[in-house]
């Protein structure tokens, strides 16, 4: 029975870890790309949350202006909560200059910072789209994001859309490390919206139809309990990675190791939140995407501990040593299988 358990766990851990990643990149790789409608061109509203972001929030705005989309097609609306810097007259400074005029520049007040869900609820009752498209101060749009973004809209199943994340300072070693995490989530999210639908959004580039946005203030990650809501609504939510933001990671491990921990109690508290959708709506999300992508990622390090307490448990060298082989050899094979896939999503993308 403790050898069975054994690879129990061992299976587990490898399907987090490359199992599963590998899986989603021959999904992927051998998917065939959606048919895009270009001509489709639905009115956007584009929301910024902002706190204190007088130093980058001139250069986003400009960044937005640029894009490649109609400029009567889409709106920008910076809701500035509670800043105590110039965030709210830089801003006016584009509002006020004829110049900046379509796309229109809208500055909405919060008088107080009440966390980003609250900001977006906020400017979505001042837009004018009948699709949302969220983003942060401190990033950068590749100009084909809305063009890119948008057509998947006309299929009237899909009910959000995510872009591809990008780090911008991948030359220190942290942040060399986050940009090679986010290249498989990249290849996780093609292949599980193919499937079914992404497992979350990025939350700096993602789209939504209005009439679906609904962010719950009081979760830790308000863009996966969106993901979640939407798609126990029967909406899919699909990854366009032709449609590119780019941003600086953390250089810091204190920062990386806060964001991680964000990301994991968000985890939990949006299943427990929507538990009842995953155990009554069987799908692909449901009992394979979710569980794989993040509800395994909080389990890792007890699988790990547990594997080890069994092995002090039966302390049969044998059985330690042939189990360890084994677990290494799949891990190193799938690991290589994944290397390749990874340079041909690449390549495809």
């Amino acid at each position: 029975m403790v050898i069975e358990i054994l690879y129990l766990l061992s299976f587990l851990f490898i399907w987090q870890f490359v199992g599963y990643p590998a899986f989603t990149a021959v999904v992927s790789y051998f998917s065939k790309p959606c048919e895009k409608d270009y001509n489709y061109k639905p009115f956007v509203s584009i929301l910024i949350a902002t706190y204190n972001e007088e130093s980058v929030i001139a250069s986003r705005l400009k960044n937005l202006l640029e894009l490649d989309y109609p400029r009567n097609k889409y709106e920008i609306l910076v809701i500035n909560s509670g800043s105590t810097d110039n965030t709210s007259s830089i801003v006016e400074s584009f509002t006020n200059c004829p110049k900046f005029s379509n796309p229109s520049i809208k500055l909405i007040e919060e008088d107080e910072r009440n966390g980003k869900a609250s900001a977006i609820n906020l400017g979505q009752k001042y837009a004018r789209g009948d699709i949302i498209l969220i983003t942060d101060a401190n990033s950068l749009y590749d100009r084909s994001a809305l063009r890119e973004i948008m057509p998947h809209f006309k299929d009237p199943s899909v009910g959000a859309v995510s872009g591809k994340y990008i780090v911008s300072n991948p030359y220190r070693a942290l942040p060399a490390s986050e940009a090679f995490y986010w290249e498989i989530e990249s290849i996780m999210f093609s292949g599980e919206s193919y499937l079914d639908s992404v497992s979350t959004v990025i939350g700096t580039i993602s789209a939504w139809r209005k009439e679906l946005m609904n962010f719950n203030k009081k979760t830790l990650s308000e863009d996966l309990d969106m993901t979640i809501q939407v798609r126990s609504k029967g909406y899919k939510i699909k990854y366009e990675p032709e449609a590119t933001v780019y941003e600086l990671s953390a250089i810091t491990s204190e920062e990386q190791i806060k964001q991680r921990k964000r990301i994991c109690i968000g985890t939990i508290q949006n299943f427990f939140l929507h538990i009842r959708f995953f155990l009554t709506y069987p799908s692909l999300f449901t009992y394979v995407i979710f569980p794989s992508h993040k509800m395994l990622t909080m389990f890792s390090p007890f699988v790990l501990l547990s594997i080890l307490f069994l092995y002090a448990f039966s302390w049969d060298l044998k059985v330690i040593v042939f189990h360890l082989m084994i677990s290494i050899s799949v891990f190193i094979l799938i690991f290589i299988l994944l290397m390749f896939l990874k340079s041909g999503f690449i390549k495809k993308h």
